[in-house]
This record gives C-alpha cells, structure tokens and sequence, in this order.
C-alpha cells in the first residue's frame, strides 16, 4: 500500500486500520501507529480505533482519543458514544459516564437505541440503578438488548424482586433473559426457583444448563449438578469447568481430578478456571504428583503463566511440602501481583521458614506492593512458629497505623496463637476478650492452655466456647484431656460424661499420604482400606523400633480409663 501509495487513500487506511484494531490476527499497537500516519483520518476510523481500544484489556486510551478527536477535523457520530460507553462500563468509571452522558445531551447528538443500551449498561454496573433505570423508561421504544441491560442491572445489584417484576413484564423473553433469571436466582442461594425457571424454559442452550449446574455445586448439591452434567446433550469447556470448579470449592478435590483425567480422555482442553480449580484440589488432598503433572500439562500445551495460574501454582506447590519448588514458579513469574506475593509468603510461613517469609514481606513492601488482610495472615502465622511475639503485635498494630486496614478475626486468631504458643497466656486472654466474640479464638486460646497444661484458663475458655458454639465435641475432649495431664481423673471423666449427656461427638481426625500419584485417606481406627493388614503390620513393627531404641510414648492425652499398653497402642495408631 505504501509501494503504490493506496495508504493515502482515507477509505483503504480506514480499512487497513480497521483489520489491525479489531482482527484477532491484528495488533493494536500497530492500528494506533498507523493511525497516527493518517493525515486526515474519517470519523470511521476514529470509530475503529475507540472501539478497539474499548474492546481490549486497557480500555482508558479510547477514552483520550475521544478528547483527541473533539479537537479535530471530525466530528462523533451515534457510532462513536456506544464503544465509549463500553469503556467506561469497563472501567467502572461513573464520572466518566456521566460527563460523556452530559456531553451527548448538550451537543444534541441522536441517543439511539445503542447509546441508550450503551448508558443503562454503563449505570447499572456503576451500581447506580437509579440512573439506568430512569433512562430505561424515559427511552421511546426499549428493545429487547435495553430490557435484558435493565434485568441484568436488577440482578447485579442484588434486586431480585425488581428483576423477577421486570422479567414478568417483558415483552419477549429469549434466552439471554431466561439465564439471567436462573443465574440471579442461583448465585443468591435459592436453586429451588432457579431449577423452576429452568423447568419452564421454552428453549435452553449450553449457557443455561451451565448455570443450573454451577448453581447446584455452589450449594453443594453435587448429586444433582452430575446428574445434570451427565444429562446435558451438548458440553463446553464451561460445562467441564463449571463441575470442576464445583468439586474443588465444595471439599470433593478427589471428585475433581477423577473428572479431569475424564475430560483429558474426551479430548477436552480445560480453561483458565479449570486449571486453577484442579490446582487448588491437588493442594487440598496434597497430591504432589497429580499437581506436578497439572504443572506439566500448563507447561506442555504452553498456557501462558500469568499471575493467576502462577499463584494456584505456588499455594499448590507450598501445601504439598515442595516449598523450593514454589520458590522457583515464584522468581520466574512476572510480574508479581500482592496475590502471587501473598501466597508465596503464606507458604514459606506454613513451612517452617518464619524469618524467610518475614524478608519477603519487607522486599514486597520495597518493591511498592501494598499489602492487602491475607499477606497479613501469613505474615502474623510467619511470627506465631517461629516465636516471634513482638513481631507479631508489631505487624499486628502496623495493619491499622500504615495501611488503614481493620484486624479480622484471622489475624487476632494468629497474635493469639503467637502469644499462646510462648506461654503468655494472661495476654492471649486480655487479646480475646479485646476482639469480637468469636469460637475460634477462644478455641485458639483452649488450644494454647492444652500446650500448657493451664487447666484454670481452659476452664474459663470453654464456658465462653459453650456458649457460642454448644454443638463442638471437640471442645470436651480437649478439655477432658488437659485434666487428665493434669491427673485430675475425677474431672477429667465428668467432662467425657457431660459430653455423652449431650450428644456430642468429635469429628474425627483424617491423615492422607499421596503413593504413585493415589491418595490414601485414613480416619482414627480406620480399616477400610484394602491393605489395612500390610499397614498396622508396619505400625507395630515401627513401634517396637522405637522403643528399642528407647522412645516412651506419651499416653497421658488419650483416654484415660484404659490400660497404659492399650494406651499406647492407640497414640501409635492415632
């Protein structure tokens, strides 16, 4: 075009800019270069290059060029507002919004059906539904884009009733409308309407039985989300995702990777939320190797490794134990995010590298990441293992005085532990009292007197615990239990008695171990598995190793009206 000087023609730049600004195979950084090449461009090309801008992640430079494109030779046309309308929306920028709102009623531009879509949109997610709404019904003829704009700004701003009235007024309901119902419904925990609307679909598409799926695990109901999944006539990768995503935050990790080698089988390449999903399932069953080859799949389809995949890969890497292997997806990511930080901090802390996580932190705040309440978390659970109790109330006070930020409940629980941890328990009593009543934090402090041995403080503790969580078992036993170190059977028995009288129950404890890529789970006195006789075999065989070689189990914590050979066989088999 240069060769034969067609780039002087406005229409072919026009073209040639619209192909780079809104192609997949174009560049953007390259339509913005030749742009600026055009001596006069058209309004069509100040069009283009907004609405490229509008559409890509950056979406603010659309913006500037509209102040550009006042001062020159052109002039916007109904095409220009709806892409700048987009950006803000985008942008979440309701200033900006409404002085280009302002602009376009001062200057009599045309507000079309695309810019009246364009401002309703751009209200609704800016949170002012007032606004989107009085333009809603001040248009002439709202098509069916602004009802569906108007039903979405409802069901965003949590206005169920305004969106089911709106819906029930509509007149022509497709599906985008009919999902948005089911979505609203379903994100805010009332499956039973949202399973109703989908029963009464005229039409459903992929989209809708994502939803209802997505809906169900959201709400645990991981029968009925299979079922559908299984149901389901046709399957994307958000169908896939959807299940995926639902096992692993619903405490089924094992559920998830079984679907996952299903997926593979099929043929199926998983997504971003896949991907992190199956990462956060390896992290929670600790399953090294199945991470490992998550990692190697990321690697091998070459997914690019941004911060979000980084960081799954660093809390998987860091829960699993291979702390040196979190630390090396850590250095070569880039950038890092407060989330990749926070994460590698957290890990670091949960593996015994208390002073390691603490350097960190501080690099972090050199390198100008503000810190958010979780970075906190590891950084106080940093000082709590490694003893560190002046660290953590600095830290802990540092949270309101630097970076304006109010201590939860975790980060109490942690200054609690740290003090419980180094004996200081008058102090983790003052601390809990001084925070909001919460079960875990006295939990934290009955935890540190059980450490101790201070059966008075438990004492107090678990007064406060019965009274704000009757229901926990747990709570007796390890009060029972801090009595019988103590040698006060007497007490220690009427404890285990109170807890039958109420019905109470410990939950009990579960241990797992990953061997050839398999996770083995085993509960307290479990016999389930299939090699259960191999194992105890080995205990016992382990047990008298250790005493050989002059070890003396503790029994003192286990239960008491049982003979003390017994008693060791149970702390052996715990």
């Amino acid at each position: 075009m240069l060769r034969n000087h067609l780039f002087q023609d406005p229409f072919a730049a026009a073209k040639l800019v619209e192909f780079a600004a809104t192609f997949p195979q174009g560049s953007l950084h390259y339509a913005h270069k030749l742009f600026s090449q055009i001596p006069h461009p058209t309004i069509f090309s100040w069009n283009t290059l907004i609405r490229g801008f509008a559409n890509s992640p950056s979406p603010a430079p659309s913006l500037h060029l509209f102040l550009r494109l006042l001062s020159s030779d052109s002039r916007p046309n109904s095409y220009t507002f709806p892409f700048l309308l987009k950006a803000c929306t985008r942008l979440a920028t309701l200033v900006a919004g409404e002085q280009l709102h302002g602009f376009m009623i001062k200057s009599g531009a045309d507000l079309d059906i695309f810019s009246i879509n364009g401002l309703i949109h751009m209200y609704t997610t800016c949170q002012r539904i007032d606004l989107g709404h009085r333009v809603f019904y001040t248009s002439n003829e709202p098509d069916i884009v602004s009802w569906n704009a108007m039903l979405s700004g409802y069901i965003n701003c949590g206005l169920l009733d305004h969106a089911q009235h709106l819906f029930d007024e509509m007149p022509e309901r497709g599906i985008v409308s009919w999902n948005a119902m089911i979505n609203g419904y379903a994100k805010s925990g009332d499956i039973r309407t949202a399973s109703e609307l989908f029963d009464r679909m005229p039409e459903r598409n992929v989209e809708s039985w994502n939803t209802l799926i997505a809906g169900h695990a959201k709400c645990g109901r991981f029968d009925v989300a299979r079922r559908l999944f299984d149901e389901m006539p046709i399957k994307n990768v958000v169908s896939w995702s959807a299940m995926i995503t639902g096992y692993a935050q619903g405490d089924c990790p094992g559920e998830a990777l079984a679907l996952f080698e299903k997926m593979k089988e099929l043929g199926v390449r998983p997504n971003l939320a896949a991907i992190v999903s199956l990462l956060s399932a390896c992290s929670q069953l600790g399953a090294l190797e199945r991470g490992r080859q998550v990692h190697a799949y990321i690697q091998r389809n070459k997914m690019k490794m941004d911060s979000i995949i980084g960081t799954a890969l660093i809390d998987m890497y860091a829960k699993c134990g291979c702390i040196n292997k979190a630390y090396e997806v850590f250095d070569a990511l880039a950038p890092k995010d407060v989330f990749s930080w926070t994460a590698m901090i957290a890990g670091l802390a949960a593996n015994g590298h208390g002073m390691k996580a603490l350097e960190l932190f501080a690099q972090m705040e050199l390198d100008g990441i503000r810190p958010n309440e979780v970075t906190f978390v590891g950084v106080l659970c940093a000082c709590s293992h490694g003893g560190l109790v002046e660290s953590a109330e600095r830290y802990f006070d540092s949270m309101r005085a630097k970076y304006g930020m109010e201590p939860t409940i975790e980060h109490y629980g942690c200054l609690i532990d740290a003090l419980g941890r180094a004996g200081l328990l008058e102090e983790a009593v003052s601390l809990v009292q001084a925070a909001p009543a919460n079960a875990v934090l006295w939990g934290t402090l009955l935890g540190a007197c059980w450490i101790h041995g201070n059966a008075e403080i438990a004492e107090y503790a678990i007064d406060r615990l019965v009274e704000l969580k009757p229901e926990d078992g747990g709570v007796f036993v390890l009060l029972s239990n801090i009595y019988a170190m103590r040698g006060r059977w007497d007490k220690a028995r009427r404890m285990r008695m109170l807890m039958k009288s109420k019905g109470l129950e410990k939950i009990p404890g579960c241990s797992s171990i990953e061997v050839h890529g398999i996770v083995h789970s085993f509960y307290v006195r479990d016999r389930s598995h299939p090699k259960t006789f191999e194992i105890y075999q080995m205990l016992d065989e382990i047990v008298m190793e250790l005493k050989l070689d002059g070890h003396k189990p503790n029994t003192t914590p286990v239960l008491f009206d049982i003979e003390e050979r017994e008693g060791e066989h149970a702390v052996a088999q715990h």
